[in-house]
């Protein structure tokens, strides 16, 4: 899987990671996110059925790793990708060397084969406030360790460094002198606010470590030049501040995700962020102002705040808001020829003026397969749904597609149904031999072309 989707979490993997994290009573959670370089390219050489059948292979070996003795926990299949969790560093770590002992195992047992190449990224943190596991914290912990594995190439496993600096001292403690690990600089990653320190820890029997081929690295040194034109831009912007601001706004522990005030302007912060307390450089006027952070096309978290004039101090206080979604999946069989599902939202949106406007909105979905009566390979889904917003419909119809039993085609596909100023509606189709998947929801309309 080259360039991944967002992911998406389902209440049952919420609930999967809730009840190991309870089991295992932590609130931090290593998150182990792997996937096999140039899976999209081979499956367009060799065909689908072939890269199925090499995925099986490559599914048990990883599945078997992670969860064996019931160290680990996988989450999420996400095409040739799989997302999982683990308590411990140490452990996560030693299950990831042991995959890719595996997988060279495997590749050179069977020649006959193409090789299974497997990189592998790690990122730990905490994922859990008041014993709850809050879904923003862990998305934003994935997103970072999909990141790090992206930069990885075949065979080798890279971490951040809360991975590195526990699990390190253990195994080293456990007398792993087989084991090299090298920090290969900081780097910057895509949708994540500050440079990343790569690390990366091989066994030094088969390999050694090396630098990611990809990715853009922090240089450590800024020109003469634009160190000039930032001392003085800093020392302009701060003088205009002191002559025109009324106000003084701080912001304890203040999470990395960037913030936009008002729909517009990003949050700028002074000091540095391992303070506790920093102090805006964005200029905030006396009144009520709307604070988000963008986390996926479908989630933003909100937060009101009312600014008077001096000091004002103001921790996080985020609400997530969710978009609604609703998937049905039809495989079909004697006795399963359709699929219905309806669920009711509610979520709100904020215009351009701050103003909130809440929402509600019902989804239904139907589909039925028919077999062809002519033809026992041709199967017929109907498939039918409507939205319902705030009493109004603004989409109800049907599709009908075909699959075939024999054919390794598939049909994929997303139709923007409805969209306004602040949101659009989907619905999006996948049909496969005698399967056919349904996913009718809504996304923030800054993701509609993207």
């Amino acid at each position: 899987m080259d360039a991944p989707r967002p992911l998406e979490f389902t209440s049952q993997d919420l609930s999967s990671i809730e009840q190991y994290r309870l089991r295992r009573q932590t609130s931090v959670l290593v998150i182990l996110f792997t996937d096999i370089k140039g899976f999209t390219e081979l499956t367009e050489r060799r065909g689908e059925r072939y890269a199925l059948d090499l995925l099986k292979h490559h599914d048990e070996i990883l599945v078997g790793t992670i969860e064996e003795g019931g160290a680990g926990l996988v989450i999420k299949h996400i095409g040739d990708s799989v997302m999982a969790v683990f308590s411990e560093p140490s452990t996560a770590v030693e299950r990831a060397l042991s995959i890719q002992e595996k997988i060279a195992a495997f590749n050179g047992a069977h020649p006959e084969l193409e090789d299974i190449r497997v990189r592998i990224g790690l990122h730990m943190g905490q994922v859990a406030v008041e014993n709850q596991t809050q879904l923003d914290l862990f998305g934003r912990h994935v997103n970072r360790a999909s990141r790090v594995e992206g930069l990885a190439d075949e065979g080798q496993i890279f971490l951040t460094y809360p991975v590195f600096d526990s699990a390190r001292g253990w195994l080293q403690s456990e007398g792993a002198s087989r084991l090299a690990w090298k920090l290969h600089g900081s780097y910057i990653l895509k949708g994540i606010p500050e440079p990343v320190a790569i690390y990366e820890v091989v066994d030094a029997r088969q390999r050694a470590p090396a630098a990611p081929r990809t990715g853009r690295r922090k240089s450590s040194l800024l020109p003469l030049w634009l160190g000039i034109a930032i001392l003085i831009a800093g020392a302009a912007l701060a003088f205009a501040v002191m002559q025109i601001q009324r106000t003084e706004v701080w912001f304890v522990n203040w999470p990395s995700e960037p913030t936009i005030v008002d729909q517009k302007t990003d949050l700028v912060l002074g000091g540095e962020p391992s303070q506790e307390a920093r102090k805006s450089l964005t200029r905030f006027s006396m009144g009520r102002h709307v604070l988000h952070q963008n986390i996926h096309w479908q989630v933003k978290n909100y937060m009101e705040i009312d600014v008077k004039r001096g000091k004002n101090t103001f921790r996080p206080g985020f609400t997530a808001n969710f978009l609604p979604s609703l998937e049905r999946r039809l495989d079909y069989e004697p006795g399963q020829e359709s699929v219905e599902g309806q669920e009711e939202f509610s979520y709100m949106l904020y215009d351009k003026d701050n103003r909130r406007l809440d929402n509600k909105a019902v989804i239904n979905i139907t589909i039925k397969g028919t077999k062809d009566r002519s033809n026992r390979d041709l199967m017929s889904f109907t498939c039918a749904w409507k939205v319902v917003l705030n009493g109004e419909t603004i989409s109800a119809d049907q599709l009908i597609l075909t699959g075939r039993e024999s054919s390794e085609d598939s049909q994929d596909k997303t139709i923007v149904l409805h969209e306004d100023a602040l949101h659009y509606w989907y619905l999006h189709y996948f049909v496969s031999r005698w399967s056919a998947q349904l996913d009718v929801g809504a996304a923030y309309i800054e993701y509609k072309d993207k």
